[in-house]
């Protein structure tokens, strides 16, 4: 596992990558600041692998906070991030590893972390995999997303649907009518076993496996191997239900989590339902993060957060 700190005096950019670095298999995200000062107590402490670090700070530069990191953490590399490409020659003048042009965007953040030692093009899958339900299905493999060359739209809705139930055994027979309701129980059966078939032969494909139990006529994923953004949402509210200075980091992961509402972009009739209850539970969560940064007296966050409840709201 790769521990890294980010370290950025602009919160929206920090908060960016952040969500990019943990949306990553063996990314650690240990500490994220925009203040220098604790930002080299903690490297000092905790001596991370890397160091993504804005060059541009109030204060003191990322240029000359290079070289204090060095000084209490000579192994730790250092990856500047800028928005103005012209900062890369004095980045590799001392030796960063890496730079990045802000925004910073996926597939070019991917190329720094192969230099990392991360991962590389021969370089095998990670065993867990990892599903992103909020916004739109996706699964993430070795650190990417994977494109699956799907023969029917439904296998990968039938996968979605087993993803949502996380681990629940579900009847084959609530499955199919879910699935197919426009079709007879013998026939929406029939193409309940052939998705599963379909499924399976595009995991094997890619070496990947998927741990699809059945017994007395029900059917679950195990959720031991694999990771879903809906299961570490619960688990971050679960976390933060007394919300205080311990508990806060958990609240605002859960809403970092939070992209869109479930499977918003694949229109699987079967969703709205637990659709309405995520989209009330980060509501109900956003007017707790925003009650907390407004007695604390941080009105940036308190900003931040209220745009998003605005944002809801509009929609």
């Amino acid at each position: 596992m790769i521990k890294a700190v980010l370290i950025d005096d602009e919160y929206y950019a920090l908060q960016g990558l952040k969500m990019e670095l943990e949306s990553i298999e063996g990314i650690e995200t240990s500490g994220v600041f925009e203040d220098c000062a604790a930002a080299l107590e903690h490297i000092s402490g905790n001596r991370p692998d890397v160091v993504f670090l804005d060059i541009e700070m109030p204060g003191m530069s990322g240029l000359e906070l290079f070289q204090r990191i060095i000084d209490i953490s000579e192994n730790t590399k250092i990856v500047f991030i800028t928005a103005y490409s012209h900062y890369a020659v004095g980045a590799f003048e001392l030796n960063a590893l890496d730079y990045l042009i802000k925004p910073v965007q996926r597939q070019r953040l991917m190329k720094t972390l192969e230099r990392l030692g991360l991962r590389s093009e021969k370089s095998s899958f990670l065993e867990k995999v990892k599903f992103h339900c909020f916004m739109m299905f996706t699964i993430v493999a070795g650190g990417e997303e994977l494109n699956l060359k799907w023969r029917t739209r439904k296998s990968e809705e039938l996968l979605a649907y087993l993803i949502c139930q996380e681990g629940r055994f579900v009847s084959k027979e609530k499955i199919a009518e879910s699935l197919w309701p426009e079709e007879s129980k013998q026939k929406s059966l029939s193409n309940l076993y052939l998705s599963y078939y379909l499924l399976k032969q595009e995991f094997e494909k890619r070496g990947i496996s998927l741990n699809v139990e059945s017994k007395r006529g029900k059917m679950r994923i195990s959720i031991e191997d694999i990771e879903t953004d809906t299961m570490e949402f619960m688990d971050c509210l679960e976390k933060c239900e007394q919300m205080n200075d311990a508990t806060i980091a958990f609240a605002e992961r859960a809403a970092e989590l939070y992209r869109g509402e479930l499977l918003e972009e694949n229109y699987f009739a079967w969703a709205l339902e637990p659709q309405q209850r995520y989209a009330i539970l980060y509501e109900e969560l956003l007017e707790r993060i925003i009650k907390y940064y407004k007695v604390a007296g941080n009105a940036r966050k308190c900003k931040y957060y209220k745009d998003k409840m605005k944002s809801i709201l509009e929609s």
